[in-house]
């Protein structure tokens, strides 16, 4: 069986994070890496591995497989749609030190890094990102390319909707629900519903509407 082709979505910081660590999930005898999908290179990524172009231009091969390591939830969104919509296949990242229990459901094309936690029956949608000691306790639903900061906190019964961010040190208390498009700050609590394009910040968490107050 002919090898598949690691193609990483991002050439930033997230981007060589990712990089470093595809030893850890991927055996040689299975992947190989390809490169990165940027719109620009940079140094930093040029010592690593090839840019192989712009993510909203590239044509996926049948062998290609996806990772997306993208921290600005625009382009999460805009690069994702663009490879779904030619055809392109992405394949989740679980790394080894991560906890997460035989009853969390996983999409696809989902990052977890080590030592982050996915509780029992929790779901996760497609593209989610949990970085460095996220964690998603128990009965948890995160939405489509939701992405959660190093020690960003979901406790039970919690529900992120799609293209949530939450930043370092953030919590959503149990079972209250963040809307679509809605941000999270660092060190901020949401101990309220928030609904859609919310900014929430603060403890408690005071709920702005992005482009204006509520």
């Amino acid at each position: 069986m002919a090898k598949l082709d690691l193609v990483v979505l991002g050439a930033g910081g997230f981007g060589r994070e990712l990089h470093s660590m595809l030893g850890d999930c991927f055996s040689p005898d299975d992947y190989q890496f390809k490169g990165f999908l940027a719109e620009a290179a940079n140094d930093l990524v040029e010592q690593i591995g090839p840019v192989l172009g712009s993510p909203e231009e590239y044509q996926p091969t049948e062998s290609d497989r996806f990772l997306l390591a993208i921290g600005n939830m625009n382009a999460r969104e805009r690069t994702t749609n663009a490879i779904l919509e030619r055809g392109g296949k992405f394949v989740s990242f679980v790394h080894p030190k991560a906890c997460v229990a035989s009853t969390a459901t996983i999409g696809q094309g989902v990052v977890i890094y080590p030592f982050a936690v996915v509780s029992n029956n929790a779901r996760l949608a497609d593209q989610i990102h949990l970085n460095y000691y996220a964690s998603v306790g128990h009965d948890v639903q995160v939405g489509r390319c939701s992405l959660l900061a190093p020690y960003a906190t979901l406790n039970g019964f919690a529900v992120l909707e799609d293209h949530v961010s939450m930043s370092t040190h953030s919590t959503v208390v149990v079972g209250k629900r963040v809307g679509t498009r809605s941000k999270v700050s660092a060190n901020s609590t949401v101990q309220q519903d928030a609904p859609p394009n919310s900014f929430i910040h603060g403890v408690p968490g005071r709920v702005t509407r992005l482009g204006g107050l509520s």
